[in-house]
């Protein structure tokens, strides 16, 4: 590794080719701070990766996006120098199926890709693959075999910016 700590973009290029199965990294720079919330509101954490969303002004993101639906959020590790944070997104459901379902969270990893791979293929996509079944067993379509209703709950925002719900497990929806 070079002096340079490793830039996202290059890092997030980098990760998805050595998880396991295919994954697409997606770099997303970002020209306004509302702007880091198109996926920040999304992120399946409400530990640190949600703190560092919420109290920094990111330049930008990255999204991975594995062959099975999968989602991750890559992102540097805010005053920590060539480490990132890398969490899950959640999917897109409606609020109720995530009912006793426990944030996979997300994990800070090492600047160097390899090492990363195998902290977010050892710690967080287990977490990850267990939550996503979870959420899916919740779902109207797995209980009853039918679609679920077209309405929608979703959780209010502070002038555009994410609000925590009391309960502590509900996810941040846009």
């Amino acid at each position: 590794m070079t002096d340079r700590p490793m830039e996202l973009r290059g890092f997030a290029a980098a990760l998805a080719v050595r998880l396991p199965g295919t994954w697409t990294s997606h770099y997303h720079q970002h020209a306004a701070y509302p702007e880091q919330f198109a996926l920040g509101n999304r992120v399946w954490d409400l530990g640190h990766v949600h703190w560092a969303v919420t109290q920094f002004v990111l330049r930008h993101d990255a999204e991975l996006n594995g062959s099975h639906g999968q989602r991750l959020y890559v992102i540097e590790r805010p005053l920590k120098p060539g480490q990132f944070l890398v969490t899950p997104l959640q999917p897109s459901v409606e609020i109720d199926y995530f009912d006793d379902v426990d944030e996979p969270s997300g994990i800070a990893v090492p600047g160097d890709p390899a090492r990363a791979a195998a902290a977010v293929a050892r710690r967080l996509l287990p977490r990850y693959q267990h939550a996503l079944a979870a959420v899916r067993r919740n779902s109207p379509t797995a209980r009853t075999g039918q679609p679920a209703p077209s309405t929608r709950n979703t959780l209010p925002l502070a002038d555009g910016l994410p609000t925590r719900p009391s309960s502590g497990h509900a996810p941040y929806l846009r």
